[in-house]
């Protein structure tokens, strides 16, 4: 075989795969079009749950209150936006990770006071310059 015949060859299976691949994208197009309306679905819900429960802290009551008004909140959006299908436990989980992470954002940090020797020694310390002349003047 000569080399164009190998480049033939080469095109003709690649054109091959090609075609088997573009099948099977058609074939599954559906379920692919599916996980990423899922994904999209669910990073709605994370952020709706993030505004839900710290609009709950802002109002304030007790947890099982806030809960309760941060979830009625996230279903509301969610009919609102017409996602459908978000079962109770995704929407408390949700809930449970925007607390977590509001709680973790909300802790104090304090900061460190820079430490002072109190024994240096004198050729340690930077002293101020005596006398500068620039260009000779």
């Amino acid at each position: 075989m000569t080399t164009k015949d190998w480049i033939y060859l080469g095109i003709t299976v690649a054109s091959y795969l090609l075609a088997i691949i573009a099948g099977v994208y058609a074939r599954n197009k559906s379920k692919i079009n599916t996980t990423t309306k899922a994904g999209q679905a669910l990073d709605v819900l994370g952020k709706l749950a993030t505004n839900a429960v710290h609009e709950a802290e802002y109002i304030g009551g007790s947890g099982q209150e806030k809960r309760e008004f941060a979830s009625e909140i996230i279903e509301q959006a969610l009919s609102w936006f017409g996602i459908k299908n978000v079962t109770s436990s995704e929407v408390n989980g949700a809930i449970e990770k925007a607390v977590n992470a509001m709680n973790i954002a909300n802790q104090d940090v304090k900061p460190t006071e820079p430490e002072i020797a109190q024994n240096v020694p004198e050729k340690d310390i930077v002293q101020p310059a005596k006398d500068v002349t620039v260009n000779g003047n």
